[in-house]
């Protein structure tokens, strides 16, 4: 981004490398400037000119995207070229290389680097100014300064805060003007800070004085580089006198610490406060606070941007590790300085002076002050502040249009969405990286894609629904006509099955008929054989009457011929004799052939007695056959009335059966006629709902 600043602007810090960005924003959420980033683009871009440096995106950004800038680079091309270069080594310097930190002095030598000074002096000799100005000015509250993204923050963005800086160089600063004033052998070389911050840089500037910050990672990338460890240089000791408990300076409350030396209750007038964004959120609020009287509480506060102090800072490689890990290398220094301060011998008092007399002898009034610019016409410049009506319509913009809208959940990297709305405002960002623009966005699409492919299912049911409805429609006459005729089938089939229990009703009559007349033939046939027999006897015993006729017939003829006989006897018998006895022959005569003529009329008689009777006997026998042939067929008549009534019944039953599921099928095709009106008025509605819902 380049700057709209008239003129020259801060120098760069921090640096971008597009190329690994991936515009997550997690830099924007660490940052505590926040407006400093742009994410109105495919990245995340940075603003210099409203960076304060803290380097907190540095190690936010697991995509290293972000790096910080320092001088290593000119400071070594300078040192190749032969430029006379001394350095300045922060205190933290004991955190970033095992407590090896005098050996970092045999490395810058071997560089050709000329002299080498204890920022830990300087460091005491800024508690000097701190206290002289303290005591002389006696302040409401003095925030101390040695940490450049605490300055700069103030300057930009809390201003009102600038009188409560304390008006005196930070440790660096010191030593710098130390250096110049104090040793005139090094007042023409160029001075590098070897520093575990990218932030020192704008010091510089701003100090005008400092020529190369280069901070513990160049170093160390230097010896990885190299293959080389830190220890295969030899320990050199600094060229200005030893710092005693300011060594401390780098850890959080080490000023508190120093100060402590003078003042043995200094923790009950110190505010000690470090990290972010608690620090930014302190000095954010507390111009309130003072403006109620409710602040500040402390007169002195010690404060530092990053929460393991200068020794977690973001140029060196400590953030991430455990806080007493590294602190426990800067208090092993302490002890080892303190030792040379300690009394042998002498009186503690003695050795105290001693360490008086070098910080007066590097020490002037009106040397190590420092004053402060505000820079809020910068972010005034850069940043408008929009009324709570531009904020209240990018927020119909961003679809928030209800309380319950407003979730600052901080997914975009902001405090609130009402900072996210002032960043969108000023062009700093965009509604496409807010979590709820982004959802709401992705529903208004869904349901533009959901409406649209309602449509088409809509239009595409419509024409199903107006096939379907003509066809319950036709289904719902073509129902109506089958109940018609089911009604119809089912009466006329009631009205057979009422004819079949007639029949079923006359077969049994007919049966029980047909019963009696089996029962009745086979008594007939019993009776026709009785007279068959009754026949057979009288035919039996008409031929015996033949037989005595005919025997009665020969005894007449017999008795004719003894007649004829006695006649012819009577008649040589003479008269008197033989009248008597001729009248008795002719009575015999006459009787014999009347007898003879009565046989012979019975015998004709019982001839045609018995031709009848032997007629009558084949008459019986014919009628006993026939007899027999109408019990047969009535027995048969009776087997089949009884199969017919079986049939009968079996049909009687089925057709009740049949009428009673016709009837089921009568209040089934009533139901689905009922139904089916019923479906095609809500198929109806469904149609009338439907266009409905496509004019939505």
């Amino acid at each position: 981004m380049e700057s709209k600043k008239e003129g020259k602007g801060l120098r760069p810090v921090i640096h971008v490398l597009e190329d690994k960005c991936v515009n997550c924003h997690r830099c924007i959420m660490v940052c505590p400037a926040k407006m400093c980033n742009n994410g109105a683009g495919n990245i995340v871009d940075h603003h210099s000119d409203l960076c304060i440096g803290c380097g907190e995106c540095i190690s936010a950004c697991t995509h290293h995207a972000r790096i910080g800038l320092d001088d290593f680079d000119s400071f070594m091309k300078d040192l190749k070229n032969g430029t006379p270069i001394v350095a300045i080594v922060a205190p933290a310097v004991a955190a970033s290389f095992q407590g090896k930190y005098l050996n970092i002095n045999g490395l810058l030598k071997s560089l050709g680097v000329k002299g080498i000074f204890d920022v830990s002096f300087g460091a005491e000799l800024t508690v000097k100014s701190y206290l002289d100005f303290m005591k002389k000015k006696k302040p409401r509250t003095v925030i101390a300064q040695p940490c450049p993204a605490i300055v700069s923050f103030i300057e930009m963005y809390r201003p009102e805060l600038i009188p409560y800086l304390a008006p005196a160089d930070s440790p660096m600063m010191h030593t710098m003007k130390m250096i110049k004033r104090y040793y005139p052998e090094y007042r023409n070389h160029r001075i590098a800070a070897i520093s575990p911050c990218y932030a020192k840089r704008r010091e510089f500037d701003a100090c005008g004085m400092g020529d190369y910050n280069v901070t513990f990672n160049s170093i160390q990338r230097y010896l990885d580089g190299r293959g080389e460890s830190i220890s295969v240089y030899p320990e050199k000791d600094y060229d200005n006198p030893p710092a005693e408990r300011a060594v401390l300076f780098s850890s959080p409350g080490g000023l508190m610490r120093t100060v402590g030396r003078y003042d043995p209750d200094v923790t009950a007038h110190t505010r000690k406060i470090e990290g972010s964004p608690e620090v930014y959120h302190y000095f954010a609020h507390l111009s309130k606070s003072i403006e109620k009287g409710s602040a500040p509480v402390y007169p002195l506060i010690d404060c530092l941007n990053c929460h393991m102090g200068c020794n977690g800072g973001a140029g060196t490689g400590n953030r991430g590790k455990h806080l007493d890990d590294i602190e426990s290398l800067v208090e092993k220094r302490a002890q080892e300085v303190r030792e040379k301060y300690r009394p042998r011998g002498l009186s503690k008092l003695f050795r105290k002076s001693k360490l008086e007399k070098f910080l007066d002898a590097h020490w002037e009034e009106g040397l190590y002050g420092r004053s402060y610019v505000s820079r809020s016409e910068v972010f005034k410049k850069w940043v408008i502040s929009p009324s709570r009506t531009d904020i209240d319509a990018m927020f119909v913009q961003m679809h928030k249009t209800k309380p319950g809208d407003i979730l600052n959940c901080g997914a975009c990297g902001y405090r609130s969405c009402e900072q996210m709305a002032v960043a969108i405002i000023n062009g700093l960002n965009k509604r496409e990286n807010c979590q709820y623009y982004v959802e709401f966005e992705k529903n208004l699409i869904n349901e533009q894609k959901l409406k649209e492919t309602v449509n088409s299912v809509l239009n595409h049911v419509l024409e199903e629904m107006d096939k379907s409805t003509k066809g319950i429609s036709s289904l719902s006459k073509g129902i109506s006509a089958a109940a018609e005729h089911v009604l119809s089938s089912s009466s006329a089939i009631e009205e057979m099955v009422k004819n079949i229990h007639s029949i079923d009703t006359t077969l049994e009559h007919n049966a029980a008929t047909v019963f009696k007349l089996n029962e009745s033939s086979a008594e007939g046939k019993k009776r026709i054989d009785k007279i068959g027999e009754l026949i057979s006897d009288v035919s039996s015993q008409a031929d015996s009457l033949i037989q005595s006729c005919q025997v009665i017939g020969d005894i007449a003829d017999q008795t004719s011929i003894l007649g004829m006989n006695a006649a012819i006897e009577a008649a040589h018998a003479g008269e008197s004799i033989g009248k008597g006895f001729a009248v008795v022959a002719g009575e015999i005569r006459k009787l014999a052939e009347n007898s003879g003529r009565q046989a012979k009329e019975i015998s004709t008689s019982l001839g045609n007695i018995k031709a009848l009777i032997d007629n009558s006997r084949d008459s019986s026998a014919n009628a006993r056959e026939q007899f027999e042939a109408i019990v047969s067929l009535i027995a048969a008549v009776k087997d089949e009335a009884a199969s017919i009534k079986g049939a009968m019944d079996a049909q009687s039953s089925g057709g009740s059966h049949v009428v009673r599921s016709l009837n089921e099928i009568n209040n089934l095709i009533i139901k689905i006629r009922d139904e089916s009106a019923i479906l095609r008025s809500s198929g109806e509605t469904i149609v009338r709902d439907i266009h409905s819902l496509k004019a939505i």
